[in-house]
This record gives C-alpha cells, structure tokens and sequence, in this order.
C-alpha cells in the first residue's frame, strides 16, 4: 500500500496530502472508512470539501498542523487488479477480512512528502460512515490490544450503526431475507446477471432517475455494480452485519472513562456520535439507550463520547447529495480535536 501521494482520486482510493510540509509542523491523518457498499468514490466531494476546509481553518495553522485525507474502497468492492494483479479472490470477503485489510492498510500508511517523509504521523483520526463506525472502533480497540504505536487520536462517527443494526427497520426487512438459504448468492446471481445484460448508459440512466441519484454518482454505483464481485460483497457483508453488529463488544478503554480522579495513561480516543433524526439503518430505541449508557451529559466532565442527534432530517446516505453539509459539521470538529492539548 502506497503512502498518501496522489492529488486526485481513482476509484480504488483517495489520497490528499497536505498543501505544505513545514518541518515544525505536527502531522494529522484523517483516515475514512466507508459504509456498504465500499466505494470510496461515492464520498469523492465529501473528502475534498473536508480536506480544503480543514486545511484552511481558521482554528489551525499551516505552521503548527497540516492534513493528510485518505481512504479506500472496502475490500471486495473494486476490481481485483486495483490493487494487486495476483489477488486471486474469488468469493466476497469475509467482515473480519474487510477489517484486516482496513486496519492493515491504515498501518502502512506514512508521511508522504517533506523533511520527515517515510515518518509515522504524529496523530490519526479516524471517520466512518454507516458500517465503517463499527470498524472504525473495532480498528481502535485492537490497535489498543497490539499496543500498536498509531496514535488514533479521535474517531467521528457518522450515522453511526454500531448496535443492533437487525433493529433497525431496513435491518429487520433484510434479517427476514438473509434466513432464506443462500439468500445473499442467489440474489445476487440474479441482480449481476441483469446489470450484465444491460448496457452501461441505460443502467447509469436507470440507477439515476430510480435512486434519483445526480449523474456523477449514478456513474460511480454503475461502475460498482459492473464490477466483478460488488453486488456479492454487498450482500454478503450485509448478512454478517445483522449478525455481528449487534451488542457492545468495547473495552471501557475504547469508550472512555468519567474523570472521578482516576489518571490513565494510554489515553482513550474521543469519540463523536452523529446520528441521524430518522435513520432507516439505526433504531431510534437502540440509538437512545446507547446515548443514555455510554453518551456525555451536561454534567459530565470525563473523556465520555459525544453524541449528537441531527434536527435537519439528513439521510443515511449523505454522500449522495449532503456532502458539503456533513463535511462542515466534521471540520469543525476535527479543529477542536486538534486545538484540545
């Protein structure tokens, strides 16, 4: 895995480094990890809007820290030879490979340019949407299990599925489908078999005016579901989520502890909840039962998450059409993770 050098994005990753590398400066990543499907082109507007604002933030300077963004598609959801010319992958990933390959990639990943070029970066903080929440803090806990010297410094967690997701109301629609024997395969021989059969333009027609998708993001599910494995790892991985995500499996550590004069010294990341008003993919009971567990409340003055309820009705699938809106909301948060000593 290369490290974050590339300007522009390609279907299989998007790597932005920073504008400057001044020696003195401390050196933040954001790594982003997406929801199912895993196309990383799908959140093309959202990573270069956040990029540029974080970059230009007034709360940051150029002097004391500069941003690298990167991410990249789940594995299983681009064309094998993307990434490697021998992957001989021949049926979806499993959710735990999907994990590995997330987590293996983010410990490659170095300072790309500069005087410390080939160097760790002095911070990590880790985004995820959808599915990519719970990766993003089973990523935290086994880096924390490894004693892994990445330091994630925060995750933000937006539309966060980390419980219960077969609670939700699209998650007890596809619980009921996945207990139909081989549900995930044979549906998706079927859907490969029409979309092979239909020619690329009238599907991009099709997928825009029935997902009422803008064009661009038409393009990119088209070529998602002209891939070779896409629909499969789709289906496949969706199985697995309404298995596995279902009750909180972190350490204390991962979520944080209330400051009662305890002093811990490994420091847990920060943690920041964004969920949506009404999401199809998070129950509204489960969400506020875990906001009452494990959220911050005005009293407390520990290291607690904060989690936050939209009041705008932004849906699930930001990427598609709140891309700007959502990237707002995260820089503002990534500039006071930052300016925290």
């Amino acid at each position: 895995m290369s490290s974050p050098t590339q300007t522009t994005p390609s279907y299989a990753q998007i790597s932005l480094p920073p504008k400057t590398s001044p020696p003195s400066a401390k050196h933040h990543l954001i790594y982003f990890i997406t929801g199912n499907p895993g196309v990383i082109g799908l959140y093309d507007n959202f990573l270069n809007t956040l990029h540029t604002l974080i970059s230009d933030s007034p709360t940051t300077s150029p002097e004391s820290d500069i941003f690298s963004v990167y991410g990249r598609s789940l594995a299983g959801f681009e064309p094998a030879t993307t990434f490697s010319s021998t992957d001989t992958q021949r049926t979806p990933y499993t959710l735990e490979e999907v994990i590995e390959v997330s987590l293996n990639s983010l410990e490659s990943l170095r300072i790309s340019d500069g005087p410390r070029k080939g160097q760790p970066f002095d911070n990590v903080i880790l985004i995820g949407h959808s599915l990519g929440t719970w990766m993003a803090l089973e990523i935290v806990q086994r880096l924390r299990k490894r004693s892994s010297p990445i330091k994630i410094r925060a995750a933000i967690l937006l539309f966060a599925t980390v419980t219960h997701i077969a609670k939700s109301p699209n998650g007890l629609r596809f619980t009921r489908l996945f207990k139909i024997p081989g549900f995930a395969k044979r549906v998706s021989t079927a859907a490969k078999t029409l979309v092979d059969l239909t020619p690329t333009r009238t599907l991009r027609w099709l997928v825009g005016v029935f997902a009422r998708m803008p064009d661009e993001a038409a393009g990119k599910i088209t070529r998602y579901l002209k891939s070779r494995m896409g629909i499969w790892q789709t289906f496949s991985l969706a199985d697995e989520e309404m298995k596995q995500i279902s009750e909180d499996r972190w350490d204390e550590e991962v979520w944080g502890v209330e400051n009662k004069g305890l002093e811990t010294t490994d420091q847990a990341p920060k943690l920041i909840f964004y969920f949506g008003k009404e999401d199809r993919w998070v129950s509204s009971e489960t969400r506020d039962v875990l906001i009452a567990a494990r959220g911050q409340s005005d009293t407390d003055s520990g290291s607690k998450p904060v989690m936050i309820v939209d009041k705008v009705d932004i849906p699930h699938d930001f990427c598609i059409r709140h891309s700007e809106i959502i990237a707002e909301k995260v820089a503002v948060w990534v500039g006071d993770i930052v300016g925290t000593k």
